[in-house]
Formats: structure tokens, C-alpha cells, sequence
């Protein structure tokens, strides 16, 4: 977790580093409470355009700080023929899936409108996939992967439980392996709603919106 607030501070502005120290701690200050929500991203692997599903669930310090863990996955299709040694040309499609740390802080808030700087560190497995001759799946490339995103969204939530979201970012990846034939390192996107998990479960516990 301090990897990834350095890795906050280094999103900032020199300027802004100490006065981003100081909000910070004074939120650290505030007893937290639990957050989960799913989290949908666009995205490009290679020449496709693809979409990121996942999940996370962290803790929230007065609304405006947010730490935990989460998980994402390709959830688009990305494939190609490739030549499988003994089988010749085969179509093969790529399996991502990760898991993150991640950090989220709101620098700005009024009202309904939300401005965030999300940073994320994940770690993961990537790997190309084929049918052999009898159907069946087989790994024909595969490699561990290292993930650094930062970006920055813009929500409105007319609701606690649901938010509208728009931000932008960046995916940066490392293969353990060269021989992974697709590049993950692309620019990230967010456009669509967001559905807060922890605002529901509280709802039906009945405990309601915090004072």
C-alpha cells in the first residue's frame, strides 16, 4: 500500500504534493467504512478496442479517500490466427485476469459532481489460447504480467447508490515473458454507470444514508 500512495504522489503536481500529504492524513483521521463496486473500463489490447470487468472492495475514509483490493479480466474476445507448432494456422484468443491494490482520491467535491484521481499496481497472468483437434483448450503462449494505471475520472451521482462516470487513463504493462504476442500497454477509458455495492448492502441492512 505505500507503493502505491508514492505512486499517487507521483501522479500530482510537484505543487500540490505536500497540500494532497495533508488532505490525506486529515482523512486518515476519520473512521473508515467499507466500499465495493464493480468496475467496468475500455481499453485496447494490439489493434482492438476491448472492455475490463472486474470488482473492488477497499475501505473509505471520509468520503474522500478510498484504498483496497480488486480484480479485473477481459471480458472482450481479442483474436488471431497464429501457427501451432504440429497443427498449423489456429485461431487463438488472449486470457487476461489481474490482481490490484489501488488508491482513490477525491480532490474535488460539490454536490453531485466528483473529480478522482484512481492509481492501480496489479499483478496477473496472460496467456494464448487454442482448441486442439478434439476441442479442447490449450495454453500456447503464456506469461506473468505487471500493471501501473493511473487516471483520472468525473463522476455525477444523483443517488448513493449509483454514480454516471466518465475519466481517462493509462495501462501500463510488464510481460515476465517477450514471446506474449499482444500489446497491453494502451490507453484506459471509462463511460458508463457505476454501481455501488457497499450503498446497497448498507440499504438493506437499513441503516440508511450516514448523517
Amino acid at each position: 500500500m505505500r507503493l502505491l500512495f508514492c505512486l499517487l504522489l507521483c501522479v500530482a503536481g510537484a505543487p500540490a504534493r505536500a497540500q494532497l500529504l495533508d488532505s490525506i492524513r486529515l482523512f486518515l483521521r476519520e473512521e473508515p467504512r467499507v466500499v465495493a463496486r464493480l468496475d467496468m473500463r475500455g481499453s485496447f489490447v494490439s489493434n482492438s478496442r476491448v472492455s475490463m470487468w472486474g470488482g473492488k472492495l477497499g475501505l473509505e475514509h471520509a468520503r474522500r479517500f478510498q484504498y483496497g483490493l480488486g480484480y479485473s479480466f477481459l471480458f472482450t474476445d481479442v483474436e488471431q490466427v497464429r501457427p501451432v507448432p504440429g497443427l498449423g494456422p489456429r485461431l487463438t484468443w488472449l486470457r487476461l485476469g489481474y490482481v490490484n491494490l489501488y488508491v482513490d482520491y477525491a480532490f474535488y467535491q460539490r454536490g453531485p459532481w466528483e473529480v478522482r484521481i484512481p492509481v492501480q499496481l496489479g499483478v496477473g497472468r496472460g496467456s494464448l489460447n487454442y482448441r486442439d483437434e478434439n476441442g479442447r483448450r490449450r495454453v500456447l503462449d503464456e506469461s506473468g504480467i505487471i500493471l501501473y494505471e493511473p487516471a483520472m475520472t468525473v463522476q455525477f451521482r444523483p443517488v448513493r447508490q449509483v454514480g454516471i462516470a466518465a475519466g481517462w487513463g493509462f495501462r501500463i504493462a510488464f510481460n515476465t515473458r517477450s514471446s506474449l504476442d499482444e500489446r497491453i500497454t494502451a490507453p484506459i477509458y471509462t463511460l458508463g454507470v457505476r454501481v455501488f455495492l457497499g450503498e446497497i448492502l448498507r440499504d438493506l441492512r437499513g441503516e440508511g444514508a450516514e448523517p
